[in-house]
C-alpha cells in the first residue's frame, strides 16, 4: 500500500485558497444548499469562535487527533436488519 501524502495539512483553508488564486488553480467555493441546516455548521462556528480566541486551535486539535489511537478492542455495535 502506497502512503498518502497531504502536503498541505498543516495550511490554514484561507492560505490554501490563497495558493489556489495565485498559482491561478480551480478553486470551487460554493457551498451546498444543504451545509445552513447541518449538524457540522454547528461544530464549524464553535471551532471559528475558539479560533478567533486562540489562533492556534484548529492546528492543535489536528495535532492532538493525531495522537489518539484507537485500540483493537474497542467495542462496536453491530447494526441489525431494519
Amino acid at each position: 500500500a502506497v502512503a498518502r501524502c497531504k502536503p498541505l495539512r498543516h495550511a490554514y483553508e484561507k492560505e490554501i485558497v490563497l495558493y489556489a488564486y495565485f498559482e491561478g488553480l480551480d478553486y470551487v467555493s460554493t457551498e451546498c444548499v444543504y451545509a445552513p441546516h447541518a449538524y457540522r455548521g454547528h461544530a464549524r462556528s464553535l471551532l471559528k469562535d475558539l479560533e478567533a480566541t486562540r489562533a492556534s486551535t484548529v492546528a492543535a486539535l489536528g495535532h492532538s487527533g493525531r495522537r489518539l489511537a484507537v485500540a483493537a478492542e474497542v467495542a462496536t455495535k453491530t447494526l441489525g436488519a431494519c
